[in-house]
């Protein structure tokens, strides 16, 4: 549910779902970007979902703040309900070669690198978006056995071939 509308510039409006960041707050912010997109409001030009915002930008020779905001606002829980999901297996490489910072976290985690790879494989993730790279998702709920805060000495150069 959006808890506020607000201006964003001369030709967008914000909606704020909160400051949360979960996959119910996102699936709703994915459900209202779906369902505006799909009845085609006149005059909107753009809409950008992130994690818990949706900025949706206008053209002010057709329409304006108030009238965008009064449709968005018309909307009911029965016209964003609708979601698409499905689950997908994405390919993971853990070789070693590639494991530049696995050492560090096992010490960090206290765990093994097969519990770290378990832990990490039996969980499945929410994909909250993709990002600017095609099919780069930012996958979300990490076990919190695996959480760690980033590490200060990360590898400053990176081998070709290699995600950091």
């Amino acid at each position: 549910m959006i808890k506020n509308i607000s201006n964003l510039g001369d030709a967008a409006l914000y909606c704020d779902f909160g400051a949360e960041v979960n996959k119910q707050i996102n699936s709703e912010v994915i459900k209202y970007f779906n369902t505006i997109r799909e009845k085609n409001i006149k005059g909107i030009n753009n809409l950008t979902p992130s994690y818990n915002k949706l900025i949706i930008s206008y053209d002010l020779k057709l329409t304006n703040f108030k009238k965008i905001k009064e449709e968005i606002e018309k909307l009911t829980q029965s016209e964003t309900s609708k979601t698409i999901s499905k689950n997908l297996e994405i390919p993971v490489c853990c070789d070693v070669s590639f494991s530049l910072d696995m050492e560090r976290l096992e010490k960090k985690l206290d765990l093994k690198r097969d519990e770290i790879l378990e832990n990490f494989f039996n969980k499945e993730f929410f994909c909250y978006m993709t990002g600017f790279i095609a099919g780069m998702p930012f996958l979300g709920d990490l076990d919190r056995k695996n959480e760690s805060s980033t590490f200060r000495n990360t590898k400053s150069k990176v081998p070709k071939d290699q995600l950091a």
